[in-house]
């Protein structure tokens, strides 16, 4: 099965673009994994590890691939089912990035680390409001046998309007005390 794919951010999600993403989640494991690729930034940078994107189509794929894999095949053929799962998220593209933190960190809480969109293909990053969730150790015992776990990175997350970034190449960046420690540039025109 061949997947078709589009050429540019999908602002607005109708029922042919519903239908064509639960194709997408039907599809063979390497395409989909094709298909996701193009979503996914490794950075090369020691603490953030990779930003991520998640427009309103790939959101629909990846919930439709959930619901396959526990057996419902029925929600990917339903654009009904698909509507439904997405309505939380209309006109919203998400921008993940995995930050991690050096093992002898000291950290309680994370620092205020913030995501940024620079509002075109060139120019300084814009903060986002973001939100920081910390990512803990597996338990292990520490002193006196006490179960423990310690603070090893955090996941950040920022919701941005699909409209807003249209089908521009913009730079997406992390960013903590005013210093930005990464960036990627995305090509939100070649995205889904």
């Amino acid at each position: 099965m061949r997947l078709l794919l589009s050429l540019s951010l999908v602002l607005s999600m109708s029922g042919s673009e519903i239908e064509r993403a639960q194709q997408v989640a039907r599809g063979r494991d390497s395409e989909r994994q094709q298909f996701h690729r193009r979503y996914v930034f490794p950075l090369t940078d020691a603490a953030v590890t990779q930003i991520e994107i998640i427009t309103e189509f790939r959101q629909l794929v990846l919930t439709t691939e959930e619901h396959i894999f526990r057996g419902d095949w029925l929600f990917s053929r339903s654009v009904k089912s698909g509507e439904e799962a997405i309505a939380s998220s209309r006109g919203l593209v998400k921008i993940r990035a995995m930050v991690r933190f050096n093992p002898l960190n000291t950290y309680i809480t994370p620092p205020p680390y913030l995501l940024a969109i620079t509002p075109n293909a060139t120019g300084a990053p814009v903060a986002l409001e973001t939100q920081v969730a910390s990512q803990f150790s597996t338990p292990f015992k520490g002193r006196g046998g006490k179960t423990v776990s310690s603070l090893v990175g955090a996941a950040l997350e920022a919701d941005v309007a699909s409209l807003q970034l249209g089908q521009a190449t913009r730079i997406v960046a992390v960013i903590l005390d005013g210093k930005e420690l990464a960036r990627t540039t995305v090509e939100f025109g070649k995205l889904d």
